[in-house]
């Protein structure tokens, strides 16, 4: 096959010579071509580059030691160790104990407790109001239906906290006090003495502390809550 090649290689380099006036002298040789055809190609082949093994330190997860305890560690607060576990640190407080949140120690062991609560009910409802966020959490079986924005109580006239139940509901009713008179409030539900969760339409400044000790609602929100709540819902408030 070779010498097929060669050959037909030589007839037309001396074809293209003679047609291009060109001397046949200029013309490799027969031992030229050979070399050339036979010739074996430098193929350098690249050798693939090891990829580096990346490794991942993995993230620690905060979680309670198998008895639900947790050991307070140095420069740790109440709400650092609450936040942790994703619950308000007045119910971690309020769970082990603790009147001053700020009296705690390197050391001591906290018992962790499950959160979100299950109330013992027979529906199994709660509402927890978390005052410094500005929101309502709705649970059914500890499972979280809605969350909504609200207003809670000035400086001056705060919300009171702790565990109450809603005791009474209104479609609407009037609210009076100091400096305030408010007609036809829309979906009113009392949980302690004058504190009720309620409609609004008076403000639209939900997020920020509004009120005189109330929970303020947006109407559509404090509608659906009305409907959903019994009375003897649990009202659940912490800082």
């Amino acid at each position: 096959m070779k010498k097929v090649v060669l050959l037909i290689t030589t007839v037309l380099l001396t074809a293209c010579a003679s047609a291009q006036n060109i001397s046949a002298t200029v013309l490799p040789t027969m031992s030229q071509i050979t070399a050339i055809v036979t010739a074996t190609p430098n193929i350098v082949t690249a050798t693939p580059t090891q990829e580096p093994t990346v490794t991942t330190t993995p993230i620690p997860t905060i979680t309670p030691t198998p008895n639900g305890t947790y050991i307070v560690q140095s420069g740790e607060t109440l709400g650092k160790i609450a936040a942790k576990f994703g619950m308000p640190y007045g119910y971690l407080a309020e769970e082990n104990n603790i009147p001053d949140p700020n009296l705690i120690y390197t050391g001591q062991v906290l018992t962790i407790p499950i959160w979100p609560p299950i109330p013992k009910t027979d529906n199994g409802k709660l509402i927890i109001v978390i005052l410094s966020q500005q929101e309502v959490y709705v649970y059914q079986d500890g499972t979280l239906l809605k969350t909504f924005i609200v207003s809670t109580g000035v400086p001056q006239y705060p919300t009171v906290t702790g565990r109450y139940k809603i005791y009474v509901k209104y479609k609407s009713a009037t609210m009076s006090g100091d400096g305030y008179y408010l007609p036809d409030v829309p979906w009113v539900m009392y949980f302690y003495q004058g504190y009720g969760l309620h409609g609004t339409y008076w403000h639209h400044n939900f997020g920020h502390p509004m009120s005189h000790g109330c929970v303020n609602m947006y109407t559509p929100d404090a509608e659906w809550l009305f409907n959903w709540a019994d009375v003897g819902t649990p009202v659940w408030i912490y800082l």
